[in-house]
């Protein structure tokens, strides 16, 4: 089940290329895959949630969003403010 899920998800690859795909690549996609559609599936359910929060609760969630929004550069700069 996790090849139809996979060329799904990659939509370039055809089974052919996902076959001949080394296995650390294919599972490293994989993994990538759950964890991506796992969180756009935490940033749906709480987004349905915000209206229903406390007023600290929703600005604490639209701020995740909104760091998350910013992409690799938020992430770069969440790791420097880490590591100070």
């Amino acid at each position: 089940m996790i090849v139809p899920q996979f060329i799904r998800f990659y939509q370039g690859y055809t089974v052919d290329a996902v076959m001949n795909e080394y296995a650390v690549t294919f599972f490293s996609l994989v993994n990538s895959m759950y964890r991506l559609k796992a969180d756009e599936s935490l940033d749906r359910i709480m987004e349905a949630s915000v209206p229903h929060m406390s007023e600290s609760d929703s600005r604490d969630i639209l701020a995740r969003l909104k760091e998350g929004s910013k992409g690799i550069s938020g992430i770069v700069e969440q790791i420097k403010r880490i590591k100070k």
